[in-house]
């Protein structure tokens, strides 16, 4: 039996050379540093906002870095380790290093407008992998606005996760685009149109459709069209006007959602919800006439008169009597 294909062969060998070159590098780190390394035992979480000066940080168990966090000569991540990178730096000319086994390390950095060595990554990646060789350079920005520059070395995926900043921003919508009144009937059955407008601040492409509601109703479809004649792609939503959560004294409605980034979204504009009494007021006036409709002069408030004269006129003629 022969020990597997070229292919196999070939992997097996950038896993030993990779290992390799980070074990020689750890070494002269070892010999070089005075105290030893920061090490994060398994099942031990450490959270670090501080400076590691002068040393590496090795992780065994949990390691969650936060703004502030600054490691001198980089992140050893080990097999079956976590690491959460919310912020935080790591010194020049050293890198995050994942050292492959089972289960692999689970590296994941929080931010958003990732590139990697200068190309950007779709904004719906959930993950990248770079060169086991030279690694790549992961930038960005961290959810507190900081950016990201951080070279890693692995032959495993990094994970990548939008933070939820809790910053809401302000988007301009249009409800039912070419109508200045906005009259919405509740009793209708069909659907009630809204656009998220792309400005000089937004871009309503980023928008998720998964994460969006108006008024309390998801959308039911939507597109991008150019609403507004502009130029630039708008968003344009489509909700069931039975699902919206508004009442007769309704004045404004509210569109909600998260960008593909994370960004919370929010923007409103104001309504006319249509009374809907005409109907039981056109009923009740149908049934108020309803009796004299057999007389032979078939307009019924004619009709009415000539009933209230001849009521009328039989009560004077029986009192005079």
């Amino acid at each position: 039996m022969g020990g597997g294909g070229p292919m196999e062969r070939q992997e097996s060998s950038h896993r030993v050379k990779l290992t390799a070159i980070a074990c020689f590098i750890l070494a002269i780190l070892l010999c070089a540093s005075p105290c030893g390394a920061q090490f994060v035992d398994v099942d031990e979480i450490a959270d670090i906002d501080y400076v590691i000066e002068d040393n590496f940080l090795e992780v065994l168990g949990t390691a969650n870095l936060y703004p502030g966090a600054y490691v001198d000569y980089g992140v050893y991540a080990y097999t079956g380790c976590t690491v959460n990178v919310y912020g935080g730096e790591i010194g020049d000319g050293f890198f995050v290093g994942l050292y492959t086994g089972e289960p692999s390390p689970v590296v994941t950095v929080y931010g958003m407008d990732f590139a990697l060595d200068g190309v950007p990554l779709d904004p719906s990646a959930t993950q990248f992998s770079v060169d086991p060789y030279d690694g790549g350079i992961l930038t960005g920005i961290y959810g507190n606005g900081d950016p990201i520059y951080l070279w890693f070395i692995s032959d495993v995926p990094i994970y990548l996760q939008y933070p939820d900043t809790g910053i809401t921003s302000e988007v301009t919508i249009d409800i039912k685009p070419g109508s200045d009144k906005n009259n919405i009937n509740l009793k209708s059955r069909g659907v009630v149109p809204v656009a998220v407008l792309t400005t000089d601040d937004f871009d309503a492409g980023t928008v998720d459709p998964a994460t969006v509601q108006f008024a309390g109703a998801a959308p039911v479809c939507w597109k991008l069209k150019d609403v507004d004649d502009d130029g630039d792609d708008d968003m344009m939503f489509h909700f069931r006007t039975q699902d919206l959560n508004l009442d007769q004294d309704s004045t404004e409605a509210t569109l909600t959602g998260q960008t593909t980034q994370g960004v919370l979204i929010e923007g409103s504009d104001e309504v006319r919800i249509v009374p809907c009494c005409r109907r039981s007021l056109i009923n009740r006036f149908s049934r108020d006439i309803r009796p004299v409709r057999n007389c032979r002069n078939r307009n019924p408030i004619i009709s009415s008169v000539k009933s209230c004269k001849r009521n009328v006129y039989n009560g004077r003629h029986q009192s005079n009597r």
